[in-house]
Parts: structure tokens; sequence; C-alpha cells
């Protein structure tokens, strides 16, 4: 990701929700390693998390933070979003109180209707925060709602609005150390997005946005040589058992399903509970011996089951591929999360925590 940012450019690398479904500490350790200067999470508790594991570069809570989580933000030394002159006041009351410094990162609402001040109010709010000086502005940001629309006009305001911002904060000759808005869409298609930082999540996954931008990412690919974008997961299971079905008899619950012949139905130990959404009842695949089967019945909580019928010499305890590469095959979150009729975003975040994760170098 490095290799698309100008000059100058820092990078915070997005590990909130359990680094998209992919695991916290490691994925934080091997993007540190990687070159990412700072990271952020959604909430306190995240940022806490990795402190308690060792890490000690720059995290920013993104969402922000509530009442009763403010001393655990200043004595781990997190930073958080700022976006009103309540939280602000109530920042710098429990800094002074515990005898500390907090650092916030304005927040400027560009076109999210989220969080965030209106541009024009910026420069109100930075006036207020000169009376707290135990507050420390460490950078301005806002977010995109729309980087991935094929239609880059409101985006393209959005930047325009932002870049507004900061010329009051100049004009008012406030110095606020980085400005920073773009995301993963950002990155991949708004070059003048880049401003001091990029906060990059999604593609750091190696998983697109949104579909609508695998060509954006095929054209970088091919100009930069240093640019790819690889998954980072893959998400297996094991054949638990086989049983052989006659013709006419229902599967799972509901009987959403009743074979057509007389087949061979493998039970895998893996269900909604574990993040396999239910929606995807009848509707996926996946791979066994290198070949794509259909999953068929209800999935239930723990275990859902496949149609192995057409699979040469398919036994108990064979690798299941849910989504990766299997020889010469592959299923792509992008294509599961098409199914499910959502984005790989909450496909990666759902993978529950009872799955275990194997990390390899």
């Amino acid at each position: 990701m490095r290799s698309l940012l100008k000059p100058g450019v820092k990078m915070m690398a997005v590990v909130k929700a359990n680094a998209y479904g992919h695991g916290a500490l490691p994925c934080t350790q091997a993007l540190l390693e990687a070159g990412a200067d700072t990271l952020g999470v959604g909430i306190v508790a995240e940022g806490i998390e990795l402190r308690e594991q060792g890490i000690r570069a720059p995290i920013h809570v993104l969402v922000g933070v509530l009442p009763d989580e403010v001393d655990d933000l200043i004595q781990n030394d997190l930073t958080t979003t700022l976006y009103s002159r309540s939280l602000a006041k109530m920042l710098s009351q429990r800094a002074s109180q515990l005898g500390k410094e907090v650092g916030v990162h304005l927040k400027v609402d560009t076109g999210m209707g989220r969080l965030g001040v209106p541009p024009d109010d910026i420069t109100g709010l930075v006036e207020y925060l000169q009376g707290f000086k135990n507050i420390r502005i460490e950078s301005i940001f806002t977010h995109f709602s729309s980087a991935d629309d094929e239609d880059p006009a409101f985006t393209q305001n959005q930047i325009e609005r932002f870049q507004s911002a900061l010329d009051q904060l100049k004009k008012a000759k406030f110095n606020i150390p980085l400005a920073h808005c773009a995301n993963s869409a950002a990155l991949l298609q708004f070059p003048e997005s880049q401003f001091d930082l990029v906060r990059p999540g999604i593609a750091l996954y190696g998983a697109l946005p949104t579909q609508g931008l695998a060509t954006v990412v095929e054209s970088l690919t091919l100009k930069n040589k240093n640019f790819s974008l690889l998954p980072v997961m893959q998400w297996k299971t094991k054949i638990l058992t086989i049983n052989s079905l006659p013709k006419g008899t229902p599967v799972s619950y509901g009987k959403k399903f009743v074979t057509q012949r007389n087949s061979l139905i493998a039970t895998l130990p893996v269900g909604y509970a574990d993040g396999l959404e239910r929606i995807l009842t009848n509707k996926m695949q996946v791979l066994v011996r290198g070949h794509k089967v259909s999953q068929v019945g209800t999935i239930c909580m723990d275990m859902c089951m496949v149609d192995v019928t057409d699979i040469d010499g398919v036994q108990e305890g064979d690798e299941v591929v849910l989504f990766g590469r299997q020889g010469q095959e592959t299923i792509e979150v992008d294509a599961m999360a098409a199914l499910a009729e959502t984005i790989s975003y909450e496909i990666l975040c759902g993978v529950g925590r009872r799955v275990p994760r194997v990390y390899i170098p």
C-alpha cells in the first residue's frame, strides 16, 4: 500500500473489529513491521487490548469515547476523535484530574452525517480548544461516504469541503499537525485525497471496498510492480461425517433442501455461530478436493451440509475451503458477500472468535 503514497505521507493502519476479523494482535504486529506509522481502532476496549499486549505505537480511537471510558483512554495513552465542545470539556476535566494530557483528532463532517462539526464551524471549535492546555490537537480529519461509487462527484465535493476547512484554519493561523481523509477506496482512486496521512482498512487485508473497484486495482497492479492486492485470510474446515441419503430425503431444518438423487451429503462443523450467515443457505459453494460443491439445507448454528456426490474419493477429514484457494479453484470473499447481499467487510468481521486463527509467516 505504501507504494501508492506520495513522498512524506504517513499511514494509519486500521485494525478495528479484531483487524476486520483477522486477529488484532498478529495483524498489528505484521502491519507495524511492514511500516505502518500509527494504528486505528474502533473503540477504547480495542486500544486497551493492544496496549496490554505490549503495542506502544500511537493508537487512535476512531469512533470516539463514552464518559465512562475517558479515564481508560487517557491512562492507556490513546487518542480519540473529537467532535463536540462538551466532549472536549469532559476530556480536559478528567485529564487535569489525572495529571495528564490527552490527544485528539478533530472530526469534520463533509457529507457522512455521522460524527463531526460542519466545515464552517471548525475554526470556532479550535478557538474553544485553546482554553484547554491539557488537550493536544494531533490532526484534523473527515470520512468519505461514497469513495467507492462509480460517480466521483460526491467524494470530490467532500475533498473540496475538507480543503475549505483547512483553508479557514490556515487563515486563522491555527497550525494543525496532520490532515487525513483517505480510506481504502479513496487511496485506490483519489490520489488528491492523501494529504498528510491515509487510513486504509479493508484493502490491507486484500479485499475490495466494493467489487466495482476491481478494474481500478487491476490497472494499479499493471502500472505499479510493487502493488498487488492479495487476500490475507482463507477460511477452512474439515468434513466431520458423510451420509449416504436416498433420493427424496430432506436435509436440515425446515426441509429447505430435498435430495433429487441418491446423494452423499457431507456435514461440516461450521455454522452461523461461526459467522457463516444463514442467508447463504442453498446459495453458496465450497471447495472439496479442488472442486466446487454446493451447500445444501439450512445452515445451522454449529453445522452445515454440502453435496459431495460427484467428488471421487471424498472422505471424512478432507479439507473444505469456505473462501480461499484449493488446487486451481478459488472462492472469493467478495463472491460470498454478494450471495449474502452484503459487503466483504461484514463477512470478514463476522468470522467468529471461536474459529481458530492459524498465522503463516
